[in-house]
């Protein structure tokens, strides 16, 4: 795995708890942790709590290049997520990287076809598929139970800054890309279309209101965003997202219109989906019992009791979807998003800053 972050952690947790399934058994061995001189500390202390053998400082090229491992996790900035991933795949791994795929749809493009041409699997992190509500919200979508759908929107507000206004690479254009477009928004844009669908135009606005400090003149990205999009199916969308709300820890709110009813999901209430039909008011649904997605995960076939999951858990499904295909030879898609998957978030995020600076509405062009 390249990067000992917050984010490699949680990948790392994932994989030891991936293992408590009652399903097909996967059995991961962390082999090798790669991360900065800069970062030694923080690399030991990682390998050491979560139990990798190995810890590589600056080469990683040497590191991945050996084809000596199943599968290479690419948890580093997003501007190192193309050139080890594509050498991994290259060395036989298969690959799992973080979103946003590339800072760039150019370089997401880049990095999906090279991969791909390789014959190895590969996916990319949009854990967002495997919270149980909004994977049931997909099978009701699919099942036609809120007929025609006509509308979705979503927000995800929540404040990243770091004290005494520390900057750390998320805000910095060239290495992470879109900003609250690409960090944030990429997220709800693949929930779009996982459930309803690609889009297809799309009306954006940034701002970017973060100021460097100690003399760093590198661009900042935008901190915020808001579109309006069309869907493939004709439906209307809109995304917004910020990460300077000082008065939100997470917001992510998630609403799906259709002729027979209405969807709707917090992520502060993740167990819930909320169903509206006409005439008949809301009803929520504890999405928690073994007749949900991945609710016989942990608990014996036969539990009928509640078992309410958090945000980890839904990292863990992932790293089991992940691992399970690998050890097992399964496929990934549709369940899971791919560099396919991946790459096509990155055009909807391009797409949306071209509109932002050409006050125009942009069409989200696909290359294949």
């Amino acid at each position: 795995m390249l990067g000992a972050g917050f984010i490699g952690q949680m990948h790392a947790l994932s994989f030891k708890t991936a293992q408590m399934t009652r399903d097909r058994v996967v059995k991961p061995e962390l082999t090798t942790l790669i991360e900065t001189q800069a970062n030694r500390a923080l690399a030991e202390d990682v390998a050491q709590r979560y139990g990798w053998s190995h810890t590589v400082l600056d080469d990683w090229r040497s590191a991945v290049a050996k084809g000596s491992c199943d599968l290479f996790v690419n948890a580093g900035p997003n501007s190192v997520h193309v050139d080890p991933s594509i050498v991994a795949a290259q060395g036989g791994a298969h690959v799992f990287s973080e979103k946003p795929l590339a800072a760039t749809a150019q370089e997401a493009h880049r990095l999906w076809k090279a991969v791909d041409a390789t014959g190895v699997k590969h996916m990319c992190a949009f854990v967002h598929r495997f919270i149980p509500a909004l994977r049931l919200a997909r099978n009701m979508v699919k099942g036609g139970e809120l007929g025609e759908i006509l509308a979705y929107r979503s927000q995800m507000l929540l404040d990243m800054r770091e004290p005494e206004g520390k900057l750390t690479w998320r805000f910095i254009r060239d290495l992470a890309g879109g900003g609250a477009t690409g960090d944030l928004g990429s997220h709800h844009i693949d929930v779009a279309r996982f459930i309803v669908g690609e889009v297809v135009e799309v009306s954006g606005r940034t701002q970017t209101r973060l100021k460097n400090s100690n003399g760093d003149d590198r661009a900042l990205n935008d901190d915020a965003f808001s579109a309006v999009a069309v869907m493939e199916q004709g439906a209307m969308a809109t995304f917004e997202a910020s990460r300077i709300q000082a008065g939100h820890a997470l917001t992510g709110r998630i609403e799906i219109d259709g002729t027979k009813g209405t969807l709707a999901f917090s992520m502060e209430r993740m167990n819930e989906l909320v169903f509206t039909e006409p005439r008949q008011g809301p009803r929520t649904v504890s999405v928690t019992n073994n007749l949900h997605p991945y609710g016989q995960f942990f608990l014996p076939v036969g539990i009928q009791g509640a078992h309410p999951i958090g945000w980890h858990d839904a990292f863990t499904f992932q790293a089991y979807h992940m691992l399970s295909a690998i050890e097992h030879d399964t496929a990934l898609d549709p369940d899971a998003a791919t560099f396919r998957d991946g790459y096509r978030v990155a055009e909807t995020v391009d797409a949306i800053l071209r509109s932002a600076t050409s006050r125009q509405v942009e069409p989200v062009r696909f290359m294949d």
